[in-house]
This record gives C-alpha cells, structure tokens and sequence, in this order.
C-alpha cells in the first residue's frame, strides 16, 4: 500500500524542521558561550567629591631637574684696628723740680704725667690699709689726677717723706701738686668720695 502525503502536510513538516534546527543551534551557541570564561561586567566607578578632594592632575609635571644653590663667598672681614692708647707725656722739667722737692722718684715720675698726684700711704700687712689703698685709687680715678702707693715700711719710699712731714699716718692720704707742695693730707681711712674731692680742691687751688 503506498503512503500518499498531501502538499499541505509536507510544507508544514519542513517548516517544524526548520524551526527545530534553528532553536536547536541557537541554544548550542548560547551554551558554548556560557560554558567557557565569563566576561567581567562593565564596572561603573563612582568618583568622591566634595572638599577635601583633591583632584589628580591629569598628567604627571614635569621635575625640574636639581639645580645646586650657588655657596656664597665668605669675604674676610678686615678686623678693627685696635689703636694704641696714647703714651701720656712726661713733662720732664716738672719730675726735675718734684726731685728738687726732695720727693720720692715716684711721686716726681707722677707729677711729670699729671699736675696733681694722690699718695696712699699703707702698710702691706695691714687689711684695713689695703681697703683704704683701693679706696684712694678709686677717689683719685674719679678725680681724674695721678696716683702713687706708698709702703711706709719701705725707707725707699718713705725716707724722703718722713724726713720733711716726720711721722707719717697709716693709713693716710697724702695730695701733692706742681711744683712739689702738699696741698692736702688726710689721716687715717678717707673713702674714695673724700679722696677724690680732696684732689680736686687741691688742683683748683694750684
């Protein structure tokens, strides 16, 4: 008996056939796809913002390349000159007359440096004569005259002295001007206040 198949069913039957490899090929390839490595997603990145953000430059600056500062020259300093103090004079014809006096060589030497002289006259073991010493030194610098330490244990320097006053004050003060006259004598401690206004009086009076 033959099969006879009507033209309608035969068109029906390849378009089922049709449709079925086509389905059948579209989920081989979508399986092929899925089966092997998967691709990464599309990864949205969100940027801060805000202050405090600091925007990074879109390209990286240039450095400069290291430049050495130049070392200043230290120029040498010329120092200062220091100048000499001056050598006060000596009036040589006013030490010929102290020595014409009768006084002492250092009290001559001082009245050829300055018109009036201060004499303290100590005793070196004494304290209270070494007190008494700084203070003339200090009244006769503050008066502005000359100034001789006298030992009156050493016959050097007291003989002469002791011959024309006699006994001599220790301590004392003994104040001397131009030519070689005693223009002031003050026994015992005198401050260098007294010392040095003695001294003056004795310079206005010369």
């Amino acid at each position: 008996m033959t099969l006879t198949v009507s033209p309608p069913v035969k068109i029906a039957a390849i378009c089922g056939l049709v449709f079925t490899v086509l389905v059948f090929g579209g989920l081989r390839t979508l399986g092929g796809k899925g089966s092997g490595s998967t691709a990464a997603p599309h990864v949205i990145h969100h940027h801060k913002f805000g202050t405090g953000v600091t925007a990074k430059p879109a390209t990286k600056p240039a450095t400069k390349p290291a430049t050495h500062a130049a070392t200043p020259k230290h120029h040498a300093t010329a120092k200062p000159k220091i100048k000499p103090k001056p050598r006060p004079v000596v009036d040589l014809a006013a030490v010929k007359a102290a020595r014409t006096a009768g006084l002492p060589e250092a009290v001559a030497q001082a009245l050829g440096r300055s018109n009036t002289v201060v004499i303290s006259l100590y005793d070196p073991y004494s304290q209270v004569d070494g007190t008494s010493y700084a203070e003339a030194k200090a009244g006769a610098g503050l008066a502005g005259v000359g100034f001789v330490g006298l030992n009156v244990l050493s016959q050097r320097d007291v003989g002469k002295l002791t011959q024309q006053l006699g006994l001599l004050p220790d301590p004392g003060v003994l104040v001397y001007i131009r030519p070689g006259a005693l223009a002031a004598k003050l026994d015992g401690f005198s401050d260098k206040e007294t010392v040095a206004q003695a001294a003056r009086n004795a310079g206005a009076g010369s």
